[in-house]
């Protein structure tokens, strides 16, 4: 079973012949607000067989009360072809829906007066006629839809927006099928090629979101041998239109940072080429910070963590850009914290000091780990007594006069952040450091201040001035924006440093990489 929803225009209807025109529109001039239509309009001056057309809002008041009775003065040249096309295929529409235009809100008296007003363009009187021929051709349920634009107010840009503007008639076709009770897994055939190319664009775009089965039925016209022009019906399939929209809406979704949403949407459509797919998920690798040619292993190792950071402050600028805050400040506070380990471990690599443990010399700097609670001694020297663990440290150049060592426990300092800043500048006190690094290290700070706790451990909303204090490390900068404050006072200064510890990466820009996927989908 399959509906058929079908658009109609101006010419949808004309005359074979004009003879009975006279007799017939002289019953109904004087009602008529401009009375200037005085005969049809041949369409062809050199084929009377095209028939002539009239305004179709005149042709419906003229012909409307007696169609039958005048079978062989009316025509209906598209139609014709659509029911041809049907009834060679064998196929019997269970519902026909029918949208018809009506613009008498939006024009008034001082306007439709004038024979050339869109108002006499409106095929609402045709619905009569249109009864008439569709239960002669096809016998079946008939539906009309009625499009009609609202009279706006004078004062304000949309005043009288007729069906020729392109998003008040699609505002009024999704209105229109929000009024369609039929099932949206039928077969739906769509003819869309009557009437203004908005209406056409729009029963087009909206027929493709609602129905999931639909088939374009169009008229193509072509000359016979004869060199007379004819016309034929086709059925195509929306499948390659709708192929169409969902890989633009996948190349939105990826220059917009979505990359994930837009490998959701690839996955139900066809021909889609490989190599860009493949392309599609080393991005969403990316965005999640994950290398598949990375054994999880080195996630601790330092070009690989290197690598994680460069990228993440790329994914932040990114999110900000967004005004993802939540994203961004959650990112950035464990890309600084990475940091602070990276460019520990670095320094201490190159650290030739050792030590003698049970009875053995040991080279300092492969006696502490990063593990994924944090950095720390190893745990083969856990038995070791506090002042020989002291005396590690302090080879390590970890600024231990600066805390207190009563417990074993108490050497779990190493991973707290006040401690890693203070061990970094204890190795290296030339390096610049950000005010948002001191203030995150800053054992002192109002915890009150700290958005990322907030976000992770309270669940509070952030505001875009919260955000440009926080990144900012509430010093006194005149800045306006979040982007200037991440640029200027966050990203760059933390990408100066980690030159400045020699850690190796490689760069690419984001947005450039992101076009670059989109462009592949073809």
């Amino acid at each position: 079973m399959t509906i058929w929803i079908v658009t109609t225009g101006n010419s949808d209807v004309i005359l074979k012949q004009d003879k009975n025109w006279g007799s017939l529109y002289s019953e109904v001039r004087y009602d008529l607000e401009c009375t200037e239509f005085a005969s049809p309009i041949q369409k062809d001056p050199y084929n009377k067989e095209a028939g002539y057309t009239v305004p179709a809002r005149v042709l419906g008041l003229v012909y409307g009360n007696k169609p039958d009775k005048y079978e062989s003065d009316l025509k209906f040249p598209l139609l014709d072809t659509y029911y041809q096309h049907f009834l060679n295929k064998n196929i019997k529409p269970e519902k026909i829906i029918i949208l018809l235009t009506d613009q008498s809100e939006i024009f008034k008296q001082d306007k439709i007066i004038y024979e050339k007003c869109p108002y006499w363009q409106d095929t609402c009187t045709l619905r009569p006629l249109l009864e008439w021929y569709l239960q002669e051709k096809f016998n079946c349920q008939l539906e009309f839809l009625h499009l009609t634009p609202k009279n706006a107010d004078k004062n304000i840009e949309n005043a009288d927006k007729g069906i020729d503007n392109w998003n008040e008639t699609l505002s009024l076709v999704e209105e229109a099928f929000c009024k369609l009770d039929s099932n949206p897994l039928k077969l739906v055939y769509v003819s869309h090629q009557a009437g203004t190319p908005a209406i056409s664009s729009a029963v087009q775009f909206v027929s493709l979101g609602r129905f999931q089965k639909v088939k374009f039925l169009v008229s193509n016209e072509y000359f016979d041998k004869n060199y007379e022009q004819k016309s034929k019906s086709e059925a195509i399939e929306s499948s390659n239109y709708r192929r169409g929209i969902q890989i633009q809406k996948a190349k939105q979704l990826i220059i917009g940072g979505f990359p994930g949403a837009a490998l959701k949407i690839l996955e139900d459509i066809d021909r889609i080429d490989k190599a860009a797919i493949a392309k599609l998920e080393k991005i969403v690798d990316f965005f999640n910070l994950h290398s598949t040619l990375i054994d999880s292993s080195q996630d601790f190792a330092i070009p690989e963590a290197t690598q994680r950071i460069v990228d993440a402050l790329d994914l932040i600028g990114f999110f900000f850009n967004q005004r993802n805050y939540l994203q961004g400040i959650t990112l950035l506070a464990a890309a600084q914290e990475t940091f602070l380990r990276v460019a520990i471990l670095s320094q201490v690599a190159i650290i030739n000091e050792t030590v003698i443990l049970n009875g053995s010399s040991q080279k300092v700097s492969d006696l502490v780990e990063w593990i994924p609670r944090g950095l720390f001694l190893k745990e083969s020297i856990n038995y070791q007594s506090i002042n020989e663990k002291k005396g590690v440290l302090q080879k390590l150049k970890f600024p231990v006069e600066r805390f207190r060592f009563n417990t074993d426990k108490d050497f779990d300092v190493t991973n707290k952040n006040f401690a890693l800043i203070a061990w970094l500048n204890n190795i290296n006190k030339t390096f610049a450091k950000w005010p948002l690094l001191l203030w995150s290290c800053d054992s002192k700070r109002n915890t009150e201040d700290d958005l990322r706790n907030q976000l992770m451990h309270n669940l509070c909303g952030i505001e875009e001035k919260e955000v440009i204090d926080y990144l900012l490390g509430f010093k006194n900068y005149q800045v306006n924006d979040v982007m200037s404050a991440y640029v200027n006072h966050v990203k760059q200064p933390f990408l100066n440093a980690i030159n400045y510890f020699q850690l190796d990466y490689k760069r690419e820009k984001l947005n450039k990489k992101l076009q670059e996927i989109a462009d592949s989908l073809i």
